[in-house]
Parts: structure tokens; C-alpha cells; sequence
């Protein structure tokens, strides 16, 4: 998933990748702590120099595969906050594919973003500031599929599919609120995965998210861990 979502800058401190983004999305901008530190606290303080000196919250990605173990009750009486518990779900692409419905929409592929593709993204994830332009780079830093349910020049719906060795990772599905409840989200999945030379594909999903968790589990995802991030308040 780090592979799926680049950061532009990553820094390995004795085991940690710290990532940083110019603070655009929690996941380029937070360390990854798959290993434990010979020193903790010196560790963390040193994550928390580097944060601050780029101007973004110190903020950790938090899974059952955390090193230390107890980091997260470290964090927390460090005075980091708990924020989007989020399950990670994987799936053979051929058990989706034969779940999903026919499309009865036209679903454009690339492997570029169009403006209208990052437009209808925008539309729907973005922080309506100036950083789009940041966002796009962490798009195209990495090899991926991009879906698009054309409505002229724009999208009603999009959805991309990142390539990491072999699997593939689907983010960015996002639908107009004007069409949605009408299967472009299926559409969309559709043809990325049949588009795809994988055998697996993976996605995260807000805990708290019930039709995105609904639709997943129809279509045969099925959690395999989680994580959520602590970010210093």
C-alpha cells in the first residue's frame, strides 16, 4: 500500500519510513513503523523535529504489524490523537469479476489521469485549498490504471487501480452525487479489474463507511487488517 500511495520524500530511521508530502493526505505524511527503534523516544522526537520543520502534523500509520508493539499507547499519552479507523480487504480479482454485474456503462481506461478524471476526484476528496496540483504528483508517482464513466468532457464516476509487483490496490473511487444508487461504482471497478494481469486486488475502507463496506462485501472482500493513524494534537 505504501508502494500504491508515494510519498515524494520517504527517510528511514532505524526501521521507521517516515514519509513526507507537503502535508497532502494522511498516508504520505505520516511514518511507517515496521520496525522498532533502538532508541524510542529519541526516535519519535526526531520524527516530531522533522514534521514541524516541514510544516505538518506529526502523525503515525498504526497496524497490527506496529514496532514497537506498544507504540500506539505511547503516542496516545504523548497527546496524539486517534483518527480513521480503516480496514485493509483483499480479494482474488476473478472471484469479483464473476459477482459483478454486466456494465451498462461505458467506462473509459488510461493509464494517465484526465483533467475531467482528477476533476470529478477533486470534486469529491479534495481539501479545497491550493494543493491539488501536490495531490496529482502522488497520483501519477506510481504505476496505475485510471477508470472514467464519461459525462461529455467530465466524469460522472472514476476510480483508480494501482500496479504493486503482483497485486493491484483500488483507491480514488468516487461517484457524482448526482448519479449515484445507479452501478457506476460496480462499472468502474469492473473495468479496472478486468483490465488488470493480477491475481489479487486490495483497497482500504473508513471503518465507518457502511456502503462502501456493503458493496465490498457483496463483492467478496474480506478484511485481512486494519490501521488507523495518530496524529499529535
Amino acid at each position: 500500500m505504501n508502494q500504491g500511495w508515494p510519498a515524494a520524500h520517504s527517510t528511514e530511521l532505524d526501521g521507521w519510513l517516515v514519509r513526507h508530502n507537503a502535508g497532502v493526505t494522511l498516508r504520505a505524511n505520516s511514518v511507517l513503523p515496521a520496525s522498532a527503534p533502538f532508541d524510542l523516544d529519541r526516535a519519535l522526537e526526531y520524527v516530531e523535529n522533522l514534521y514541524v520543520a516541514h510544516d505538518i502534523r506529526p502523525s503515525f500509520q498504526i497496524s497490527p504489524a506496529v514496532q514497537p508493539s506498544d507504540l500506539d499507547a505511547h503516542l496516545a499519552a504523548r497527546g496524539y490523537e486517534l483518527r480513521n479507523p480503516t480496514l485493509v480487504q483483499c480479494a482474488a480479482i476473478s472471484d469479483v469479476l464473476a459477482k459483478l454485474p454486466a456494465p451498462t456503462f461505458v467506462v473509459d481506461i488510461s493509464t494517465t489521469p484526465s483533467t475531467g478524471w482528477t476533476d470529478r476526484w477533486w470534486s469529491v476528496d479534495g481539501r479545497g485549498d491550493d494543493s491539488r496540483p501536490i495531490a496529482e504528483q502522488i497520483l501519477v508517482r506510481g504505476k496505475a490504471l485510471y477508470a472514467m464513466v464519461p459525462d461529455g468532457a467530465q466524469a460522472k464516476a472514476i476510480g483508480r487501480l494501482a500496479l504493486v509487483d503482483d497485486t493491484a490496490g483500488l483507491y480514488c473511487l468516487a461517484v457524482d452525487e448526482r448519479f449515484r444508487r445507479q452501478g457506476l461504482a460496480s462499472a468502474v471497478i469492473h473495468g479496472l479489474l478486468q483490465a488488470a494481469t493480477t491475481k489479487w486486488v486490495w483497497l482500504s475502507v473508513l471503518e465507518d463507511n457502511e456502503p462502501a463496506r456493503a458493496l465490498y462485501d457483496r463483492l467478496g472482500f474480506r478484511t485481512v487488517s486494519r490501521y488507523h493513524y495518530r496524529v499529535k494534537a
